[in-house]
């Protein structure tokens, strides 16, 4: 279900009170999974539809399940689309979410596309959305144009190597803490000597978007780059 692993679950008596204060009752299924973990990544990242959508002819993507605080009540630009019923959604990219639809009291699952104003009922209720639920590897081509959980789920199902190239062409990315965050997890899994060519590109070349302090901290993460890390660290302070 989740490729990353996460410590953190729900708990119950959060779950009563956020359905007492929307007065709906959350899918068991739904609870279940975030019993054992509150939201994530999913590893099975497509859904067959039957009608095109902006992802494809046949298909959408889902990258992430909302855990319990996530979850979304309200979307500021609904109002001028508005939907019948109350619904609560738990998945969200872009302007594109899945929702449960408590239009009937279990609810139906629901995709929908405020960009295009598209709604569709995607599955008959949660567990079948899980059921429909499978695998497909993303495409390379036009990476900047991926959100970041998209990248994510593509740099957790690839290589060391293939992580390091695609990391590269996104080294410009406009969100340098996310970017950093990446490649924390690149060099804890030991790959010291690929994240520090990368590490270096952005001190050499992006020093004036950096963030100050995980930058700094950044730099202790290294064991096997003594003199190499000393002149760029001198090449950070410097020139910062």
């Amino acid at each position: 279900m989740w490729p990353e692993a996460s410590k953190f679950a729900a708990k119950e008596n959060s779950i009563w009170q956020f359905e007492a204060e929307e007065g709906i009752l959350l899918p068991e299924s739904y609870k279940k999974l975030i019993f054992m973990q509150n939201g994530g990544l999913l590893r099975k990242n497509h859904l067959k539809t039957q009608e095109p959508t902006s992802y494809g002819l046949d298909f959408l993507e889902v990258y992430r399940l909302l855990g319990l605080e996530e979850l979304i009540t309200k979307i500021p630009f609904q109002d001028q689309n508005p939907l019948a019923g109350k619904k609560i959604y738990f998945s969200k990219d872009e302007n594109r979410f899945l929702g449960f639809d408590y239009i009937t009291t279990a609810p139906q699952i629901i995709y929908a596309d405020f960009e295009t104003l598209q709604v569709l009922t995607v599955a008959e209720n949660f567990d079948a959305f899980l059921a429909s639920l499978y695998h497909a590897p993303f495409s390379g081509e036009q990476l900047t144009n991926y959100s970041h959980d998209k990248l994510e789920l593509m740099l957790l199902s690839r290589s060391a190597h293939e992580q390091a190239v695609i990391l590269e062409e996104l080294e410009d990315d406009a969100d340098k803490e996310w970017y950093f965050r990446q490649l924390k997890k690149l060099i804890e899994a030991g790959n010291e000597d690929i994240t520090y060519r990368l590490f270096e590109n952005q001190i050499l070349y992006f020093k004036r978007k950096l963030p100050k302090e995980t930058v700094n901290a950044f730099f202790s993460l290294f064991k096997n780059q003594t003199q190499a890390l000393a002149n760029l660290k001198k090449e950070w302070q410097d020139n910062y």
